[in-house]
């Protein structure tokens, strides 16, 4: 009884935090304003297929930065970058506008939301938005164009996430096999769970309607989408505090947008200080530059299945 309690609390404040973003599920659905796809299709152009990319960088982490720029040399991409709200700027922030979330949540949501302002000024209506701190697989864009060439009208695409979805294709199945062979030594069960791994790590990358997206640094979002944001976000500051990553998979979460994941991610974190986590890559560009010395090709696809996927 608790916990359905709990899960019923939890649901109340998401489609309340989603509705107070968004508006009404009047306005979100309006058939006089769908939402369009936005994506043009070329993904072997410099922005991949969508309006810009904007990659968000800290000025004490420029390792990652320059490690983005030799990415986007050796696949051919333009990005813009966007240099993160500093802890300082954001106190500053808290104090003058009355924001309610702590400075870190600040810097992070502030520094989105000037993103937001950017496409709303130059009228941009598709956006694919990065953390500098990311690895890419070497056919990025051939895997967003299997992945994306046939989606269907879209708010949000989340093309890299750190954890598994619960709706993510062949997830369930995969991890159920992990947890059955999990420290077996039956040499039918190996094969089997080797060959169920295999396949996972190699299947055609594949879009899904996402239900619970987490561990969010590289999305794509309409203008539609980032208009909302950019109207809404500076009074929900003084009223919510919560993350950005809460936000964004608040809103898919409750259904107020139309939100999509990849599988498996073609796009994972990266830090030259170790400190990320490790996902899978079939083919890691840094990898393939010397940038990195450990090879991704033997990693999790997903922190939450590392401890099953040795």
């Amino acid at each position: 009884m608790k916990l359905a309690q709990l899960k019923y609390s939890f649901l109340t404040i998401a489609c309340f935090t989603a509705l107070y973003l968004f508006g009404t599920s009047l306005e979100v659905n309006d058939p006089k304003n769908p939402p369009v796809s936005t994506i043009n299709g070329d993904f072997t152009n410099k922005t991949l297929g969508f309006q810009r990319i904007y990659v968000i960088y800290q000025q004490d982490e420029l390792s990652s930065k320059s490690n983005f720029e030799a990415i986007a040399a050796l696949l051919d991409i333009s990005a813009t970058f966007i240099k993160q709200t500093t802890v300082p700027q954001a106190t500053v922030l808290k104090q003058i506008k009355g924001y309610v979330a702590s400075t870190p949540q600040i810097a992070e949501l502030d520094t989105h939301a000037r993103i937001y302002a950017q496409m709303v000024r130059d009228n941009i209506e598709s956006a694919l938005i990065l953390d500098s701190n990311i690895d890419v697989e070497l056919d990025l864009k051939e895997r967003l164009a299997s992945a994306l060439s046939d989606v269907d009208p879209y708010d949000i695409i989340f093309v890299g996430h750190s954890y598994a979805d619960p709706a993510e294709p062949q997830a369930k199945d995969t991890l159920t096999i992990l947890v059955q062979t999990n420290q077996t030594t039956d040499p039918s069960q190996l094969m089997q769970r080797m060959w169920t791994k295999r396949k996972f790590s190699s299947q055609q990358p594949r879009v899904f309607r996402t239900t619970f997206p987490k561990g969010i640094f590289a999305y794509a979002i309409n203008g539609r989408t980032a208009r909302r944001l950019h109207r809404r976000f500076p009074l929900w500051l003084t009223r919510v505090n919560e993350d950005f990553e809460f936000i964004l998979a608040d809103v898919a979460m409750v259904g107020m947008s139309i939100a999509y994941s990849i599988s498996p991610p073609p796009i994972v974190t990266y830090r030259p200080d170790g400190l990320y986590e490790k996902q899978l890559l079939a083919g890691s560009a840094l990898y393939a530059m010397s940038l990195r010395q450990d090879d991704p090709s033997n990693y999790s696809p997903f922190g939450d299945w590392k401890h099953m996927w040795q």
